[in-house]
């Protein structure tokens, strides 16, 4: 076979393998700049070998040529975002990812687009496909054949580095053929690997044949004939089995690797922003700025920060579920109506929680932390929340003032119907909220869409705003302002969201409705106080109590409808502009948001049972009548002072009961401080020994083995690894527990329940261990010592024996 057709076969298959690349890969990337990565990596891989071939190039000039090639080109073929902010530093990422790439790769959230340097391994493997295919086709003899392994490889890209889910079966009558996709990309390779065999497995002896031939001599085609026939069967038999062995070996997923090590960033211990929501609305926080937005267009109608979706009967927080799960960024969904929104962080804000609205793209970091930034920041596609965590690890700042962000957000509002409850039963024990449950009930409404909305509604308008205790000094400038512009009045209220709380709140109601009787107005129910704390953990309990799904959203409003009380923001949101909504969840599978923050122009009116204020209320004429105690000795005189059922047989019991009790009530305050520390190590060490799961229930058991040895004075390296660890600690329980916790981290069957209690028995052992070598002081400076909270102002205690200081 000549060179110049053996070149041109190579480039053609090579072309074909490539684009069966391209779309084996396309679920990871979604991005039309993939076509062009195999275009370059096409040119570029047949014409180095092509070079090779022509000059005779010897192996180390050849390979010195392929990196010298890739190199310059890795940066605008595969991470083409790094032109503008710096080649230099964008070759240094391109040529890392070589060997890093395939690891982001499979951490990140399909599709990833051109997120950083994720295009560098499809670059890679397609650029060596192009260059092995092209290269060994030029050679002669039988090595051409050989072309056809490097074919598979981006489709085998595509398959490992894919997600799990597969494409839905098709149905052809009676037959349905599972993940007909990916079969036929398989299938369409394996024909482009035979076809390349038969065509150049024979190539030589066709042309000795052809030149044997004489002049006139019939060709003989039925050694041809059978081949064909014989490749044709197999290829028939090959995709018989699949389509009827796939639907029973595959139920709609495959594994793969991302599944295995996909990482899930958890929000876990930390404080929940709802219950620090008041903060915002004291006369410190109500006008420090917070962070400011602005648009090239329209603005998103919300801005949110934090979403809370469990509710422990103290505060709503993020769950470690779904919604508490936070994975890298590389894309976002395509947005209906589209703005450039820009974030600029304020001094008033410090946080991990990133305001955002529906993301269509990665947000692009500016400011002296951008790099760090955009490493790591992450977002809940579940919920939509974002949070930025920069910094070393174990050192989380969050996002801090002079840090800012521009990225592509959804503007539209969002659409959709509630429709029934998700749940016959209610999402929420009602035994534990029976004033709630008593309130639904008397409002006699239906348990659907129009029932819950009618719910909310009488619960805002029954509500009046108060966020606070008192209007005393540092608490009054958010009433002032109210009462300015809406005549409101000071209620007091106490802060929180508790299960008490909330029950405060709707026996305030209760009682209320109950005092003023069927025929009462709307102004005459107005009886609870709180704020957008209250209101919006009372409003999602009371859709969970019919049946719906609910959470709790922490942001700002920038628009759409006026909600008096809160102000939306513009060009600059601060504390007062801070506001709490729900976001429902019925069979419809979307989440429909409501307003909670309740009214602030009807003051309460508070009744007792059986009493009605009057319609035409009167004003008394003696404005300035003044008080008089009546004449003494003209009292009700008829029963005299005869015998007093109430007198009190021992006059001196009383006092002395009261001291007692204030006695006791105050050495409790001041043991109180003293038991805390203790008792909260005791319930953290509790709630990771009792995890369900044996590899969430081993990690625990390996910081509460660090954190009682950090108490214990032993000094734990920064960023260190869990043996470097465990040399650290210097004992043989945690030498082995580092060893364990490892291989359920790392492995990819993790480890049963008998090791991971094994794990704690070792903890407690390692424990006991140190304990015996401490001093009765050291002891006790262990268990109220701060350093495993991160605080360590205490000093040192050394081991009486050897240990370490």
């Amino acid at each position: 076979m000549r060179a110049g057709v053996r070149l041109a076969g190579g480039i053609a298959a090579a072309a074909v393998a490539l684009a069966i690349g391209v779309l084996a890969a396309w679920p990871i990337y979604r991005t039309g700049w993939l076509w062009l990565v195999a275009l370059v990596a096409l040119v570029l891989g047949a014409g180095l070998a092509w070079a090779r071939e022509r000059w005779r190039l010897s192996f180390p000039v050849f390979a010195a040529l392929v990196l010298g090639v890739f190199a310059l080109t890795v940066v605008p073929v595969a991470v083409p975002q790094s032109i503008a902010s710096g080649p230099l530093r964008g070759l240094g990422d391109g040529l890392a990812a070589i060997a890093l790439g395939w690891k982001q790769l499979l951490t990140l959230t399909l599709p990833v687009g051109t997120y950083q340097t994720v295009l560098v391994p499809a670059y890679v493997v397609m650029f060596a496909t192009a260059l092995l295919v092209v290269f060994i086709a030029l050679r002669g003899g039988r090595w051409p054949v050989l072309a056809a392994l490097p074919m598979l490889a981006p489709v085998a890209f595509g398959t490992v580095f894919g997600a799990s889910a597969v494409s839905a079966p098709l149905h052809l009558g009676p037959v349905s053929i599972a993940a007909p996709r990916e079969i036929g990309l398989w299938l369409a390779a394996a024909v482009l690997a035979a076809v390349w065999i038969v065509w150049t497995a024979g190539a030589e002896r066709r042309a000795a044949l052809r030149l044997g031939r004489t002049e006139g001599e019939p060709q003989l085609r039925k050694g041809g004939v059978v081949r064909a026939a014989v490749g044709a069967g197999i290829l028939v038999a090959a995709l018989a089995a699949g389509l009827l062995f796939a639907p029973m070996l595959d139920a709609g997923a495959r594994a793969v690797p991302r599944d295995s090590i996909d990482p899930e960033l958890v929000v876990r211990d930390r404080p929940s922003p709802l219950a620090s929501y008041r903060n915002a609305k004291r006369d410190a926080g109500i006008d420090s700025p917070l962070f400011g937005v602005s648009a090239d267009g329209a603005l998103p109608e919300r801005l949110r920060l934090a979403v809370l979706d469990e509710y422990d009967g103290v505060d709503f927080h993020v769950s470690g579920d779904a919604a508490g799960r936070f994975t890298r960024f590389p894309s976002g969904d395509r947005a209906s109506k589209p703005s450039r929104v820009s974030v600029e962080v304020r001094e008033g804000y410090s946080d991990i929680w990133a305001p955002t609205a529906p993301l269509a793209e990665p947000p692009v970091f500016s400011g002296p932390r951008a790099s760090e930034l955009s490493d790591s920041f992450y977002v809940n596609r579940e919920t939509g929340g974002a949070i930025a965590v920069p910094g070393e690890k174990g050192a989380v700042r969050g996002l801090a003032d002079g840090d800012a962000y521009t990225a592509e957000m959804e503007t539209a509002v969002p659409e959709g119907e509630l429709g029934d409850p998700s749940s016959t039963a209610p999402l929420v024990e009602l035994d534990e909220l029976p004033e709630l449950a008593k309130w639904i009930d008397r409002q006699g409404l239906a348990a659907d869409a129009d029932g819950l909305a009618g719910l909310i509604g009488m619960l805002r308008e029954r509500g009046y705003l108060s966020h606070s205790m008192s209007d005393r000094e540092g608490e009054r400038l958010w009433i002032e302002r109210l009462g300015e512009e809406y005549g409101t009045k000071f209620e007091s209220s106490a802060g929180g969201h508790s299960l008490a709380r909330i029950e405060t709140l709707f026996s305030q109601l209760n009682s209320q409705q109950l005092a003023a009787g069927p025929e009462a107005n709307a102004a005459q129910l107005v009886a609870g106080i709180g704020d957008d704390e209250q209101f919006a953990a009372a409003a999602a309990l009371v859709a969970r109590a019919l049946g719906y799904d609910s959470r709790v959203v922490v942001g700002v409003r920038l628009g759409g409808e006026e909600v008096p009380g809160v102000p939306a923001c513009e060009d600059e949101c601060t504390g007062e502009n801070l506001a709490a909504w729900i976001e429902v969840r019925g069979d419809r599978a979307t989440w429909v948001p409501f307003d909670v923050t309740p009214q602030v122009t009807q003051p309460p009116q508070r009744l007792e049972q059986g009493e009605q204020l009057p319609e035409f209320p009167t004003t008394p004429e003696e404005r300035d009548a003044q008080e008089v105690d009546p004449p003494v000795g003209l009292g009700d005189q008829t029963e005299g002072s005869k015998d007093d059922p109430e007198v009190v047989a021992a006059p001196w019991l009383g006092p002395l009961l009261r001291i007692a009790g204030l006695s006791l009530g105050s050495a409790a305050l001041l043991a109180l401080p003293f038991l805390f520390l203790p008792l909260a190590k005791r319930l953290r060490s509790r709630k990771r020994r009792s995890e369900a799961d044996p590899e969430l229930r081993a990690l625990g058991a390996w910081e509460e083995l660090v954190d009682r040895a950090r108490d214990a004075g032993v000094a734990i390296p920064e960023g260190a690894s869990r043996a470097e660890i465990a040399e650290a600690i210097g004992s043989k329980p945690a030498v082995w527990a580092a060893a364990q916790v490892d291989r359920a981290v790392f492995s990819a069957h993790g480890i049963d329940g008998s090791i991971a209690d094994t794990l704690w028995q070792a903890t407690d052992a390692d424990s006991a261990e140190r304990k015996a070598t401490l001093r009765r002081r050291a002891r006790l400076g262990a268990a109220y010592s701060l350093r495993s909270y991160g605080i360590g102002f205490m000093r040192r205690h050394g081991r009486a024996e050897g240990g370490t200081a």
